[in-house]
């Protein structure tokens, strides 16, 4: 009962908030917020209260409010917490542009332990998790600064912008949010960008960056990225691991949209060199591909109140490390030689701005060293994990 009483108090104080942004002008009625990525699963209502705030421009704020719930094996666990609890601020009109998030939020991960959503604010991003303005030059061009959604991978960091509730194997291996500037170029179907950053949130602007993509038609897309760091950083923290943050990540994309499917299967590696001056003696690699593939029954051909819609995604995901010294402190995965195999299958449902979705993953790791597996004893080889997810998007 706390937990639904708890969910209901955040709507209100959602409601309160909305109603008070209202007061400061002319309202009107927007679209789900540009720039921030979402995949086809959740959405938001497109009723976000929209106020002309006079020689400030035209400010939208959209409202993300979630609750978690999990039960997880080796070692065996369960909880539950706010997953969300965020507003979406921004400026989407003129030459001078802004995006702000902010609030509570919980990043679980595949073969990770749960951390609360209060921890991982704290321990993270703070409550200001991406703050940015984007100039735009004109119909091509834009430069975006600020604290940016980090380049490289396919999925975004939060659980709402997802198919999936967790984030997967291949994801941990990229930075999630960096301070830096990232220079962006569309012209018909094809889209480019530049980033130069802080790589894993070190405050050590030596990570540059760029990507491509080209629509090849209506349901096909291509893209490949690369981005990593340019010189050596020691920094060591949980927010900023030290091989991570001196990695250099590539990944090729490809996606397919039809009207029930979608599917996008990508593949990943990553390469940590030798530097001895930092205390990293072995080369590392990892290789990774993935598949995430989504049925949609029914809802997506609507727009705006009074329907439902529900989908079926599913995550499949392969990932090896090459390189490393048995007995050391340093892994990218579990230990030299190591690999993992997962799969996530995530039904949901949304109604309006409602929505519920239950999500059964098991992570399967091959050749742990020992002292690095799962469990109490950190010998296990497998994790199954069940998780609801449940809240609004407004």
């Amino acid at each position: 009962m706390k937990f639904i009483y708890s969910l209901r108090l955040c709507g209100a104080l959602i409601t309160f908030f909305i109603s008070a942004f209202s007061l400061a002008g002319e309202v009107e009625e927007t679209t789900e917020p540009l720039g921030f990525n979402m995949d086809n699963s959740l959405s938001f209502t497109g009723k976000s209260p929209s106020a002309n705030l006079g020689s400030l421009g035209q400010w939208s704020v959209s409202s993300v409010v979630t609750a978690i719930g999990f039960k997880q094996t080796n070692p065996v666990s369960d909880g539950m917490d706010f997953g969300n609890a965020q507003f979406l601020i921004q400026k989407n009109e003129g030459m001078l542009q802004f995006f702000i998030q902010t609030g509570l939020y919980s990043v679980p991960v595949l073969g990770k332990n749960y951390t609360r959503s209060l921890s991982e604010a704290v321990n993270t991003y703070g409550y200001i998790p991406q703050a940015y303005a984007t100039y735009v030059h004109d119909q091509n061009w834009s430069i975006s600064a600020g604290k940016l959604p980090a380049m490289g991978g396919y999925e975004s960091t939060f659980t709402y912008q997802n198919l999936n509730i967790q984030r997967g194997l291949l994801w941990d291996q990229t930075s999630s949010v960096s301070y830096g500037t990232q220079v962006n170029y569309s012209k018909d179907s094809l889209t480019l960008a530049l980033t130069w950053n802080d790589g894993y949130y070190s405050n050590k602007f030596n990570w540059v960056g760029g990507s491509a993509s080209y629509q090849l038609d209506k349901k096909q897309n291509i893209g490949f990225s690369w981005v990593g760091s340019t010189s050596g950083n020691s920094q060591t923290t949980a927010n900023t691991p030290i091989l991570q943050n001196n990695s250099q990540i590539l990944n090729a994309l490809y996606s397919y949209s039809s009207d029930k499917w979608y599917f996008a299967p990508y593949l990943q590696m990553t390469i940590i060199p030798v530097n001895g001056a930092i205390g990293i003696t072995s080369e590392y690699k990892t290789y990774g591909a993935a598949i995430l593939a989504s049925y949609r029954f029914a809802g997506y051909e609507s727009e705006g109140f009074g329907h439902a819609k529900a989908s079926l995604p599913v995550r499949l995901e392969y990932i090896a490390e090459r390189g490393g010294v048995y007995g050391s402190s340093q892994s990218m995965l579990y230990g030299p030689d190591s690999s993992a195999i997962s799969i996530t299958i995530t039904p949901t449902i949304q109604y309006d701005q409602y929505f519920a979705r239950a999500e059964g993953s098991v992570v399967r790791i091959n050749n742990p060293e020992p002292g690095l597996g799962f469990g109490s004893s950190d010998s296990k080889r497998s994790q199954f994990r069940l998780m609801l997810e449940v809240g609004l998007l407004y």
